[in-house]
């Protein structure tokens, strides 16, 4: 029995770690950036509007994670997303707070009334 519990747990541990990793604005627009295709840091840069270093801190916590992929061209650093199956996962948070926004509507309404 105690084994079972040992399993459940690091799995659990494991799913925490990567929803930490996940758990910052500028990580997840770097994540979801990269489910359109591999980038190089300074396309990133642009695209999430941090410094450089900002940037390439996030970009080391998803690569320590095991998120994203990266591979060197010359001058350039390229990252690619790893786990795009998490792209659906943030599409149903995306809806998620769609409806919990509906929700929060419904009951202003209400109190305007």
């Amino acid at each position: 029995m105690k084994r079972v519990r040992e399993k459940k747990s690091d799995a659990a541990i494991n799913k925490a770690n990567i929803l930490k990793a996940l758990a910052h604005p500028v990580r997840v627009r770097i994540f979801e950036a990269l489910a359109g295709g591999e980038k190089t840091v300074g396309e990133i840069v642009q695209i999430v509007e941090e410094k450089d270093a900002n940037t390439s801190r996030h970009l080391a916590v998803l690569r320590t994670a095991g998120l994203v992929a990266t591979r060197k061209e010359g001058l350039n650093v390229y990252y690619s997303n790893k786990m795009p199956c998490l792209i659906s996962m943030l599409s149903c948070v995306d809806q998620a707070i769609c409806t919990i926004a509906d929700e929060h509507m419904k009951i202003a309404s209400c109190v305007r009334k």
